[in-house]
């Protein structure tokens, strides 16, 4: 593959793994002392990637009151929920983004319990973690070790409130996926390249994502298209996709579609749809690009299983596409101009 260390990126996601073990001691004893809720607090794409989980406790159990908050937002203004009895889920790749530490001291002197995702140990934000799970990991793989922690997470606490009988086959076939991750990246590069190649000169795309994808179709907008290409971008939500944004499409407008497996892939189906429509009775033609996690093969025995981590599933793919976006591009990953360029 193109400028991808594959031994790295198998030792990554295999160390974030690794913290399974940790992670069920840590929810185990949260859960027999007792709590109200669980805040997942982020900012970008740290927040971004705590959608998915919301949406999958909200579709599987009311036992579990589960919460996404933005952390300045969460600092201005407290939600009335929180409180001492909290659990306050936390990611940081640097450790030393100030929301996050801010956030952090905060639920910590409320009297809440802080659960801590570290990709760099002994940084500022680990100070305020009751409970620390390290594991290094750097940009282009982050995502994979964010959700190493977070599905573990969720997954035990679904377990112990009952409502995740197949708990232990789940995490055992979830263990063993670093290997099929790779593999759908190396299916993936040479259709991203062309891909990258294609639009390299377009100024703008939507992307579009549903149920356990909107958060990546956010992600992938913003923190990737916006941050590191500087590409003008929006991300949509493909239900909302025909209350306003429809109105923008025109000849050669770029969608970026990233499908799911959950029950709303028929919400992406009628966006899809509508590209068609578009071309039969308008004579417009949609620059239409997707990527499906149901065509990525998985270790698991039940279909069940792949909506929940094909938020990872999607991110390790669109990963290709970034790559090659850099490289026809001239611009790297890496660039900025203002973010931590400047202090605001």
């Amino acid at each position: 593959m193109f400028n991808f260390d594959e031994p790295r990126y198998a030792k990554v996601v295999s160390d974030a793994l690794a913290l399974r073990p940790q992670i069920e001691t840590a929810v185990d004893e949260i859960c027999e002392r007792g709590y109200s809720n669980i805040f997942f607090i982020g900012c970008g794409g740290t927040w971004a990637h705590t959608l998915p989980m919301k949406y999958w406790v909200d579709t599987t159990t009311a036992a579990v009151d589960v919460r996404c908050e933005i952390a300045s937002e969460f600092l201005a203004c407290p939600p009335k929920a929180f409180g001492k009895e909290s659990i306050c889920v936390f990611s940081t790749r640097t450790g030393t983004t100030p929301e996050i530490i801010e956030a952090a001291k905060y639920c910590q002197a409320s009297g809440a319990r802080t659960m801590m995702y570290v990709s760099n140990d002994g940084t500022p934000a680990t100070e305020f973690a009751d409970y620390k799970f390290y594991s290094f990991a750097e940009d282009d793989v982050l995502c994979e070790a964010i959700y190493s922690y977070q599905i573990p997470l969720v997954a035990r606490f679904l377990k112990n409130a009952g409502a995740f009988p197949k708990y232990d086959v789940f995490m055992d076939e979830f263990g063993q996926i670093q290997p099929y991750l790779l593999k759908a990246k190396q299916d993936q590069d040479v259709r991203c390249a062309a891909m990258a190649e294609d639009f390299k000169d377009l100024d703008y795309h939507m992307v579009l994502g549903s149920g356990m994808l909107w958060g990546e179709a956010y992600d992938y907008a913003m923190c990737i298209l916006e941050e590191m290409q500087w590409i003008k971008t929006k991300s949509i939500h493909a239900a909302e996709f025909f209350h306003g944004t429809i109105e923008l499409c025109e000849e050669g407008t770029s969608l970026i579609m990233l499908y799911g497996e959950d029950d709303t892939r028929n919400l992406m189906d009628r966006v899809d749809n509508f590209t068609h429509l578009l071309a039969d009775e308008k004579g417009i033609q949609l620059r239409v690009n997707k990527f499906d996690t149901a065509e990525v093969e998985l270790p698991f025995s039940d279909p069940e299983f792949r909506k929940i981590v094909s938020p990872m599933v999607i991110y390790t793919i669109t990963e290709r596409l970034s790559c090659h976006l850099a490289n026809v591009r001239n611009h790297p990953l890496t660039t900025r101009r203002y973010y931590h360029q400047m202090n605001y």
